[in-house]
């Protein structure tokens, strides 16, 4: 049996949703690391700290920066997948998630 954890490594992390991302774009740049801390993700970063979470086979949500001590992160994009050509990834804190999500 095999048990991830979370960034905050105290509970069991969930999935990451499109409405969470939604609900979380409201944030702004007031979005910190520990609004994703109940999700479960992974670090996939060289140089930055960098964890990625995937939403489904067509969308993920990858946030990056110095450090976790930090607080507020880089950037926070949520991408496309597997996308060529068109702008495949939007900053959540500063652009529309739906719009974005809508134009594919």
């Amino acid at each position: 049996m095999v048990l991830v954890l979370g960034l905050s490594g105290c509970c069991i992390p969930k999935r990451l949703t499109l409405d969470k991302v939604v609900e979380l774009s409201s944030k702004g740049y007031e979005l910190t690391w520990s609004d994703f801390e109940p999700y479960y993700g992974y670090e996939c970063g060289s140089g930055l700290y960098v964890m990625c979470y995937v939403i489904d086979n067509d969308y993920e949500v990858r946030i990056g920066g110095f450090s976790r001590e930090d607080k507020l992160p880089m950037y926070v994009y949520l991408k496309r997948r597997n996308v060529t050509g068109e702008p495949p990834f939007i900053d959540i804190r500063k652009e529309d998630v739906k719009a974005f999500v809508n134009a594919t």
